[in-house]
């Protein structure tokens, strides 16, 4: 498999909340998106692992009842705050000292001056190196789904308006130029490890890290870009830990081919350690979708909704 790096900006398609809705409507809608098709290749099982991983820890309280598909909450962008850190409080918001996940769903959320509830944006911290600057304060974020990283955000509020408007929501009026940005030209693969909020991601989370990196090492070839593996704050759906997103740069290629979930991101739950190899393989491997696993998909650039 082969990676190039994404070389433009890809705009987001807005999805509605689901608080636009009334309960009734919301519900329908949830039980729709559960039947929709997906609309990239598939495989329905996971494959075996070919060799040994670590069990799963046994006593964790995983709903294995409910169906998955349908349950990633719809959104149209997704800032991932890069924090050098593996957990966080309950309410990332709530983390003292500089918090750039704090100012900024001060500034997107229900009452910021940026809400917008046609477009949903997911603000999530990582623990990808900050990479930025602590004097003066400065914070780094990965964005989705166009594929950038902005390795320094200015906290002070001009700096945090300057970003929202020209690199989040490229509104008028536009700052006079945007944060310099990275394109990122591998896979980008987050799973959520957030104890602080529920110990089943918090136990599960370092698992599925450690093994993903294992897997990702074996099978990269020294001519490839390197995929980027975190740990991530909640992202909804404890009961269906592990959950993982995985990421697939625009410029994915499956056996020289532009590959249908290139610029895409799939939502997996119920991930066990047992699962990587077969995630790996076919999802970064063949850009096909693991449908036993699958919450949802993104469908940026398409036409419909994913779930």
């Amino acid at each position: 498999m082969a990676f190039r790096a994404a070389s433009a900006r890809l705009p987001a398609r807005c999805l509605l909340s689901p608080k636009s809705f009334p309960r009734s409507s919301a519900l329908r809608r949830l039980s729709t998106l559960r039947n929709v098709p997906v609309p990239y290749p598939t495989i329905d099982v996971c494959p075996s692992p070919t060799c040994s991983c670590a069990p799963t820890p046994p006593g964790l309280a995983i709903d294995h009842q409910l169906p998955l598909a349908g349950t990633k909450p719809p959104y149209a962008q997704h800032i991932v705050i890069c924090t050098g850190r593996d957990d966080w409080p309950s309410r990332i918001e709530d983390e003292d000292g500089p918090n750039l996940a704090k100012e900024l769903k001060g500034l997107l959320g229900p009452k910021g001056r940026f809400h917008n509830p046609n477009h949903p944006i997911l603000i999530t911290n990582a623990s990808f190196p900050t990479g930025a600057p602590s004097r003066p304060p400065g914070a780094s974020a990965f964005l989705f789904p166009s594929f950038q990283h902005i390795p320094h955000i200015d906290l002070t509020p001009p700096g945090l308006t300057h970003f929202v408007r020209s690199a989040v929501l490229a509104a008028p009026p536009l700052a006079p130029r945007p944060p310099p940005t990275h394109a990122l030209p591998a896979p980008i693969i987050l799973i959520c490890g957030h104890g602080g909020r529920d110990q089943r991601c918090g136990v599960l989370g370092p698992l599925l890290q450690t093994e993903f990196r294992r897997v990702l090492e074996k099978r990269r070839s020294p001519s490839e870009a390197e995929p980027q593996v975190a740990l991530v704050s909640h992202i909804g759906g404890h009961k269906f830990a592990g959950n993982v997103i995985v990421y697939l740069p625009p410029g994915l290629r499956v056996e020289g081919e532009a590959a249908p979930l290139a610029g895409q991101g799939v939502w997996y739950g119920r991930v066990e350690p047992r699962h990587v190899e077969g995630i790996v393989a076919e999802t970064v491997g063949r850009g096909r979708v693991v449908t036993e696993l699958v919450r949802g998909w993104t469908e940026w650039m398409r036409e419909g909704l994913g779930g």
